[in-house]
């Protein structure tokens, strides 16, 4: 594995622009005509959402414009180089901070089909800003409650940090949810309905 510390931190600001602003033209780049009739769906959303004065969480399909599926090209044209990558075997964790607190952090996990396909695409998003919110109002900062009256979720696994014990939900709709001790999301992972929310790589900061 090789792990890379960079300097490019900024303003949460930044997030928001990047991920409400990156171009539409990424939701027809690849699949079929389900595909773009899915697209279209999300393109709709992203823009009401937008309108709205917060960034959509789409599950299985989206975070803001930012596409599972698009080359990570996309992303790194728009917040430049992470603050922390860890990669290994065609696959990658990547990191950016929102501000020099190290606070929002934002992780993108991509993969190769190596031999078939060598673009490193996005698979899931990584997301802790309460900027970021469902059709249906679920967010960082929602309760555990909330969430379940609204995703049929299972407990994925659990970790420890500073002391406490998460929580990770998963639900087959392509979203999953980290829970802190008292019951409130910490986190929201943006996955494919069909792969589940593990990762090859941690998604989490190393100092989580």
């Amino acid at each position: 594995m090789i792990q890379m510390k960079y300097h490019a931190t900024f303003s949460l600001n930044c997030f928001a622009i990047a991920f409400s602003g990156l171009t539409l033209v990424a939701c027809g780049g690849h699949g079929d005509a389900n595909q773009h009739t899915s697209n279209d769906s999300s393109a709709r959303e992203i823009s009401e959402a937008t309108h709205a004065g917060r960034l959509p969480l789409v599950p299985g399909t989206s975070v803001g414009a930012v596409n599972l599926g698009d080359a990570d090209s996309l992303i790194h044209q728009q917040l430049g180089r992470p603050d922390h990558q860890d990669a290994a075997m065609g696959k990658a964790v990547l990191i950016w901070y929102a501000d020099t607190a190290g606070e929002y952090p934002l992780s993108i996990f991509t993969a190769r089909d190596m031999g078939n396909d060598e673009t490193a695409r996005i698979q899931q998003v990584r997301v802790t800003s309460p900027t970021f919110e469902t059709a249906d109002a679920i967010r960082v900062g929602s309760t555990l409650t909330d969430i379940r009256s609204r995703y049929q979720v299972k407990a994925l696994e659990t970790y420890a940090h500073a002391g406490e014990t998460y929580t990770v939900y998963d639900a087959d709709a392509g979203i999953a949810f980290e829970v802190g001790p008292d019951d409130r999301c910490v986190a929201i992972i943006i996955h494919r309905a069909d792969a589940g929310a593990s990762s090859y790589l941690a998604l989490r900061p190393p100092n989580d």
